[in-house]
């Protein structure tokens, strides 16, 4: 507006907004309405001539003048620091929101260190609220251990040594726990420098940390193995390594004392600060047998125990655990093989949940500690054999050589002539270094020589090689000490042979390693030739090739001919492969009749194509394996790196499907090819099969004879499905068994089993033997129930009576709820129920009571080994005295010789059945053989299973 139209305007007000006017006006009325004149200043918009809306700040005051009251207005734009200021309130508002819904932890804080606000994420962390946190200092979350440098760290930004810090450390949560955090922190100053709060930004690295401390772990055992001289040394060690880095109080060590049959207490460490003096007392005061305690559980389960409610927990240990304010026990086995020597406990103030890293790596350290434990005993138990050979003989006495200060040899014993090949007139005036070898003399002579110079303890053998005469290499331990003789100083050599205890140690190692039966790599040391390889083609950029190798009628002449010359033929396989194959690749049993190679420096796939063709000519022809003359071949898959994968399981898993293509086309090879994925589907086709097999009377019932010992009387059959396939031929169960659970066809299956089991055995009965038939049972029927509905009516229409049934089922699928509840039921109607494959499973002592079964069938793989096998007898004689004292039969799978036979009768087994008491025979065969040895078939007075032992007959009733 120009000046004369401005003065033309009624009053200021005028230029206002119109829907302002009416309040402005109000407002002014109002201030400057009474007497005096004090100013009026107010904000308000304005309207220019164009229609633009401008903010402006005017002040108002009176002027001073005769006559009638005016008023001065200054007018002021301020549209800029307006905006400014809105721009501002939007930007807090956004800094606010993206505060409380940002996913990292964030705080901030006085410079006092006291927070000030935190968001969610933040909270969530910690496990406080807001109002809990507010006023907290920072440094009173930080876990004890991190206290300093957080300190530090803190002191040096509010120093202004550092504009901020980043650092990882631990906050100790509402509940106690700790937890792992990535903080950043930065000192935040206004427009004049000036500093005014600290801000924080906390991000959960729990996984990370979680993956470094478990390293750690295996970390801290291993030097503390590699340290120390024997086991009683590395424990303390071991147990504080394990608590620093895995964040436990407390740890024990306990050992099974095998004489005793007892877990004893051996060594504990603990964290300096909270007194749990009254619990480690009571260490010392308890032994635990199997099932008894934690440790006891941890013995008999040999898997980690955990007992997050030690108020449920009746051991005294636990009661003693609480009184000192330990919440949390945990206990893992150390293993030698599959044997549990001892367990490691953990303890803490507050209940953990164990996840599955943390499982695994202790799984592995207790098998590591285990080992080492045996290596060492093993390693005591000959140094002491030695010692004891060394005080009765003087002449194996250890070498013992006497040198000067410049270490010239002055004289040697006969040990040493003995041990090296040399006269000691040959010797006297050389350097000692003259018995070493050439390659190991740089390490031995500082050796020498610091012994000579520096007066040291008598400990500190080197190991290293000795060199004989003629020039043959062994390993021997090598000390100094020194001896005051007069004035004279003289410096003596013990010289010691540990060819011996080196082989020892290598031939553990070897065995780890190697496959006991043929002497190969085994699947652990093939992984990691295969790693090599993997490594040494990608530096190199060449390819390498992965064979699958899986045996052609392994099984049936396993079957046909007894395990021994199923691994003797295994053996003489190894044998051709080593034959035929470089020395560079390697060759690898994976178990079973299953091998693989790693063909390395393949210049074209044709080059392994080559290797496979050899593989399959060494194969062709006949094996002699005793008596016998077989002939076997072999189906091969092959997978190439890169072409295939590049990576372990890839290549393994493309292998194999190859393979599986290349036993489907009747053996030979195959190459891996993206069709194959589809082939291997082909499987699938004899689903429909199986189901039609059932109507087109392609399955058969095989019966083997179970008989009560000592008198070898045949008192049942098991019955045995084949499938008379007209492509594939005679199938055993193994081939379509799993087939049928994974496709629904097991009910159907299992209902024709017991249907023509039953229907054959009433037969029998009313021919006149006296016998009961048993039936396998898959898991799937048992979790489902359908099992009890189908033997209902299999025995309504056979009018079989139920205890002439039993029933098998693995000691696996009986560990299932449901499964627990199916066998409630059939044992109700009366059928007699049958763990197989007893011992191979995993379940304890109290839910084995707790099953209403009548009988354990003792896995072949004990039976087998029997002759000549302390462990395995040992199992069997364990298996019968649970069994009898359970109130249970006791049957033993697998009899392949008299010799097993007798020792099962020694240890007390009821019944047994195997290849030497009766090979699997079909129905007119069997009937046959029943009818020839009537006389052998009935049992005095006996009708169905032998009777339960006396002392339990009662509990096992229907």
């Amino acid at each position: 507006y120009t000046p004369e139209e401005l003065a033309a305007l009624p009053s200021l007000i005028a230029l206002a907004p119109a829907d302002q006017r009416a309040g402005l006006t109000e407002q002014l009325a109002k201030r400057l309405g009474g007497a005096g004149d004090v100013p009026v200043h107010y904000a308000s918009a304005l309207v220019t001539k164009d229609g633009r809306i401008v903010q402006v700040q005017t002040s108002i005051r009176p002027l001073a003048a005769e006559g009638p009251r005016r008023l001065l207005a200054v007018v002021r734009d301020v549209t800029d620091r307006h905006r400014s200021e809105e721009a501002e309130r939007e930007s807090e508002t956004r800094f606010r929101t993206l505060f409380e819904q940002s996913q990292a932890g964030m705080a901030f804080a006085g410079l006092n260190g006291r927070l000030t606000s935190t968001n969610e994420a933040f909270r969530q962390l910690v496990g406080y609220t807001e109002q809990e946190l507010r006023g907290v200092s920072v440094l009173e979350l930080t876990h004890p251990e991190d206290l300093m440098a957080s300190e530090d760290a803190l002191r040096r930004v509010l120093a202004g040594e550092t504009p901020g810090y980043r650092i990882d450390k631990r906050y100790i949560r509402k509940d106690g726990q700790s937890v792992w955090v990535d903080v950043a922190a930065r000192l935040v100053r206004d427009a004049e420098g000036k500093a005014v709060y600290l801000q924080t930004v906390a991000v959960d690295i729990r996984d990370r940390m979680r993956a470094e401390v478990l390293q750690s772990a295996r970390f801290a055992v291993t030097q503390a193995l590699v340290t120390s001289p024997g086991w009683d040394k590395a424990a303390p060690h071991v147990l504080e390594g394990l608590c620093r880095a895995l964040d436990w109080e407390l740890g024990e060590y306990w050992e099974v004392d095998g004489a005793r049959e007892v877990m004893h207490f051996v060594v504990s460490w603990k964290r300096p600060g909270r007194d749990t003096s009254a619990y480690e007392a009571t260490a010392s005061q308890f032994t635990f047998r199997r099932g008894e305690g934690l440790a006891g559980h941890v013995w008999e389960e040999s898997r980690p125990v955990s007992l997050t409610d030690l108020a449920k927990d009746p051991s005294p240990r636990s009661a003693a655990a609480l009184a000192v304010g330990l919440h949390g026990l945990v206990g893992f086995p150390v293993r030698s093989g599959r044997r549990v020597v001892g367990m490691i406990s953990l303890a803490t103030w507050a209940p953990r949940e164990l996840d599955e890293g943390l499982l695994g790596v202790m799984n592995d350290i207790g098998s590591q500690i285990g080992e080492f434990v045996e290596r060492k005993r093993a390693e005591v138990a000959l140094q002491e054999s030695e010692k004891r050979m060394r005080s009765v003989l003087d002449n194996v006495s250890d070498g013992l050589v006497t040198l000067d200060s410049a270490g010239v040899i002055n004289s040697i014993n006969p040990a040493v002539s003995r041990l090296f090949g040399y006269d000691e007139k040959e010797l006297v005036g050389q350097k000692v270094e003259a018995l070493i070898a050439t390659t190991h003399r740089g390490s031995f002579t500082n050796y020498v020589e610091r012994r000579l110079t520096q007066d040291l303890p008598a400990s500190g053998a080197l190991e290293t090689m000795g060199k004989r005469k003629n020039a043959s290499l062994f390993p021997l331990e090598f000390l100094v000490n020194s001896a005051q003789v007069g004035s004279r100083r003289l410096f003596i050599a013990t010289v010691r042979d540990i060819s011996e205890r080196k082989a020892h140690t290598d031939a553990l190692e070897y065995q780890a390693l190697h496959d006991s039966l043929t002497g190969l790599p085994n699947r652990t040391l093939f992984g990691d030739r295969l790693r090599q390889a993997l490594l040494g083609a990608r530096r190199n950029q060449t390819m390498f090739g992965v064979l699958l190798l899986d045996l052609d009628r392994f099984k049936d002449i396993n079957d046909a001919l007894g395990h021994d010359r199923g691994d003797a033929l295994l053996q003489e396989v190894a044998s051709r492969l080593k034959g035929v194959l470089r020395a560079t690749d390697t060759i690898a049993r994976l178990g079973g009749d299953e091998f693989a190679v790693v063909s390395t420096d393949a210049k074209h796939p044709d080059n392994v194509v080559a290797a496979a063709r050899k593989i399959l000519a060494s194969l062709e022809g006949t094996f002699t394996i005793g008596d016998h003359t077989v002939e076997t071949g072999a189906s091969i898959g092959i997978a190439m790196y890169p072409i295939h994968g590049d990576d372990p399981g890839t290549l393994l898993r493309r292998a194999d499907v190859a393979m599986y293509v290349a036993k489907k086309s009747g053996g030979g090879f195959a190459v891996y090819s993206p069709e194959h994925e589809g082939q291997t589907l082909r499987q699938s086709g004899l689903a429909g099969d199986l189901r039609r097999s059932m109507t087109q009377g392609e399955l058969v019932l095989h019966y083997q004879p179970i008989v009560l010992l000592p008198a070898h009387t045949t008192y049942a059959l098991e019955a045995l499905v084949r499938w008379n396939h007209p492509r594939e031929g005679l199938l055993p169960p193994d081939r379509f068994i799993s087939l049928a659970e994974d496709t629904n066809v097991i009910r159907p299956l299992t209902s024709w089993v017991l249907d023509t089991a039953l229907a054959q055995l009433a037969l029998w009965i009313a021919s006149g033997q006296d016998l009961s038939v048993a039936v396998n049972v898959s898991p799937r029927s048992l979790d489902d129930h359908s099992i009890v509905e189908d033997v209902t009516r299999a025995l309504a229409t056979s009018r079989v009576e139920p205890r002439r049934l039993t029933l098998e089922v693995s000691e696996g699928a009986a560990m299932s709820a449901p499964a627990a509840k199916a066998l409630e039921r059939l044992a109700e109607l009366g059928v007699q129920l049958s763990l197989d494959d007893f011992g191979t499973g995993y379940s304890s002592l109290i839910y084995l009571k707790r099953l209403p079964i009548h009988e354990i069938k003792v896995d072949r793989s004990f039976v087998k080994t029997l002759p000549g096998d302390p462990d395995a007898a040992a199992i069997v004689k364990a298996a019968v005295g649970l069994g009898h004292s359970l109130g249970l039969r006791v049957i033993a799978e697998g009899v392949e010789d008299r010799d097993a036979e007798g020792m099962l009768i020694e240890a007390g087994v009821d019944a047994a059945q195997g290849f030497f008491i009766g090979r699997p025979a079909p129905e007119e065969e069997m009937t046959a053989l029943l009818d020839s040895g009537r006389e052998m078939t009935a049992a005095a007075g006996q009708a169905g299973p032998p009777a339960l032992p006396p002392e339990r007959e009662g509990s096992r009733e229907g």
